[in-house]
């Protein structure tokens, strides 16, 4: 063939017919440069407004929420297209705006009202309406201070539940707070967040809580400097950095106007378990009187002849002789005689009866 050209056809046709067959080894299973293709990850953050009531993915403000002061303000995450396995996100709000306490420390998301996380409004998961069994790990305490108080104090103040809770996953560990910045003008705090995907979705949830006067800086003889403090500019919550990806980062702000009232100290602290029933105790029935026990009649003290004092068993029938009602007489000796000494006088006194009986009259 040496001498001969290829046919400008069959140039042509030759690359083409290559790149076609590199096409299919990389797709084929077991190919060279075999990658596993996703989705480009979709990351959505919304936040409760109360008024609606439902979830908004912008902003909130005093046409639809209401919030107190130590309130707690809930968000969800719904990220979407995740191959399963371990991520990485971070959480970031404002510590401080304008010099004042804001959010001064993250909750879980039911401290102050419970939203469906299915519920309308923003960006529902794909996981919905049944949503899996969910995990959650605690959000670990705050010990810096500021203005002579600990967050740790703020957070006993509240004693809301601080936890975090995700759908179709686990948590793996929360790291922080880290802050940044002044609190004196706008500062922030963060958690690094590492958590593990059974699915392409999952669903993460927390609250932000409202920094209460009260504590800040009351607590410490100083002046009101909770979020109703704050004037002007909003504060805000954010999500960056899902898996090293800067593209993914999410912001929601809340408005001064937003900020109504002050809950009391411990407001939002979990209920102690439930008291056990106390029993009503069973009336004790008195004790039955016993039965009498028979006791031996005592008898009545006599008085002997002697002057001494003899006991006779009572009768248990009445008296059938004069020895029951007086006291013998002694026996001297003389009572034969008297016997005698009576019969004769009667024996006298019939033989002058009957002599004078037969005595004719006048005789």
């Amino acid at each position: 063939m040496s001498g001969r050209s290829i046919p400008k056809a069959r140039r042509t046709a030759l690359p083409a017919l290559a790149a076609l067959a590199i096409t299919v080894l990389a797709l084929a299973p077991g190919g060279v440069g075999v990658q596993e293709v996703h989705a480009a990850a979709t990351v959505n953050l919304d936040q409760w407004a109360t008024k609606a009531p439902a979830w908004q993915n912008g902003n909130l403000n005093g046409n639809n929420t209401r919030y107190p002061e130590g309130g707690i303000v809930p968000f969800r995450l719904a990220i979407e297209g995740l191959k399963a396995g371990a991520h990485t996100i971070t959480i970031q709000y404002d510590f401080t705006a304008g010099g004042h306490k804001a959010y001064d420390f993250l909750a879980t998301y039911t401290g102050w009202v419970s939203p469906s996380m299915c519920g309308g409004g923003g960006a529902v998961s794909s996981m919905c309406p049944s949503l899996p069994g969910s995990n959650s790990g605690a959000f670990p305490s705050d010990g810096s201070s500021t203005d002579g108080l600990t967050v740790r104090g703020a957070e006993d103040y509240s004693g809301v539940s601080r936890r975090l809770t995700i759908w179709g996953g686990t948590i793996g560990s929360i790291t922080g707070p880290k802050h940044a910045g002044s609190t004196a003008g706008n500062s922030t705090a963060e958690f690094a967040v590492r958590f593990s995907s059974s699915g392409s979705a999952v669903l993460l949830s927390w609250g932000g809580h409202l920094a209460q006067s009260r504590y800040w800086n009351l607590a410490a003889g100083g002046v009101r400097d909770g979020a109703g403090e704050v004037s002007g500019a909003p504060w805000h919550m954010r999500t960056l950095q899902l898996d090293g990806s800067g593209n993914k980062n999410q912001d929601r702000s809340i408005q001064p106007s937003a900020i109504v009232g002050e809950l009391g100290p411990r407001a939002l602290a979990p209920a102690g378990p439930a008291p056990a029933p106390v029993a009503t105790p069973r009336a004790t029935p008195a004790p039955r009187a016993p039965a009498p026990t028979p006791r031996a009649a005592t008898p009545a003290p006599r008085t002997g002849t002697g002057g001494g004092t003899t006991t006779a068993p009572l009768p248990t029938a009445p008296p059938t002789s004069i020895d029951g009602i007086a006291p013998a007489a002694t026996d001297d000796g003389t009572r034969p005689f008297l016997l005698l000494l009576i019969l004769l006088l009667v024996g006298g006194l019939v033989s002058g009866v009957s002599l004078r009986w037969r005595s004719p009259p006048g005789g």
